[in-house]
């Protein structure tokens, strides 16, 4: 069986309720390569032509030059309907996890210059200023050292850094939950479907060698280099998107 018999078979099992979306994505990942079939082999010679499509060279090696690509399945999610992860998302925003506010603390301080970067130095049995001893020009003092320091009420780090990982453990919880409610979700199901629908319908535009053409090496590298380019555009503009809408769920 040629591969684009495996996909038809595939997809005439898939519209019969024989195969699961899962079963049917691994069959199609399953197998050799098509381009390691003699099949394949065979289509290529058969369309390969004489001479460079693009500077119109004869001298080979020539290739056969693919110039369009199936989707990706995240791709093929994001445009299936009824409704994607982004809509589901979008439909069920996370609420707002509070972040109380911390109270500032006593805090041992430098009597001098009021910092807090003070540490009691066991073997001289005072206490030191780092800001006055290491800090810039214009913070050093000479009495950065003292046996006792002073107190005075300044912000509660540690507090803070306590209540952080409290908001944001809350809202890992409640991600993770929204993903969970996504996953047992119709839509969920009707998504993958359509999704898996239009990666059969891609592979099998691609395997009808309908956009191909014959290109020199060095013309197909060119075009291979542009197609991945573009790709990591798309790829970067996606992680941006997600980053942006996951930091303005936070806040």
């Amino acid at each position: 069986m040629n591969p684009l018999e495996r996909i038809l078979d595939v997809e005439s099992r898939v519209n019969a309720g024989a195969l699961t979306v899962d079963q049917a994505a691994a069959e199609l990942s399953s197998g050799p390569k098509y381009w390691h079939t003699p099949w394949w082999k065979a289509q290529r010679k058969e369309r390969l032509g004489v001479s460079c499509a693009t500077c119109g060279t004869a001298s080979p090696p020539l290739v056969l030059q693919h110039t369009w690509h199936p989707r990706s399945w995240r791709e093929a999610l994001q445009e299936a309907g009824p409704l994607n992860w982004q809509g589901w998302r979008e439909r069920h925003p996370l609420p707002k996890v509070e972040r109380p506010t911390v109270p500032p603390t006593e805090r041992p301080v430098c009597p001098t210059c009021g910092s807090v970067r003070v540490y009691y130095r066991k073997k001289a049995k005072d206490w030191a200023c780092s800001v006055g001893m290491s800090g810039a020009p214009h913070e050093r003092h000479s009495d950065h050292t003292f046996p006792k320091p002073a107190t005075a009420l300044r912000t509660d780090t540690l507090g803070i850094r306590k209540r952080n990982r409290v908001a944001t453990g809350k809202y890992e919880a409640l991600s993770r939950a929204r993903w969970q409610a996504w996953l047992n979700s119709p839509e969920y199901r009707e998504n993958q479907l359509n999704a898996l629908r239009l990666r059969i319908e891609d592979f099998k535009r691609y395997l009808s060698f309908v956009d191909t053409k014959t290109l020199c090496r060095r013309c197909a590298a060119r075009e291979d280099h542009r197609h991945i380019l573009r790709n990591q555009r798309r790829a970067a503009q996606r992680t941006m998107e997600i980053a942006r809408a996951e930091f303005d769920a936070l806040e």
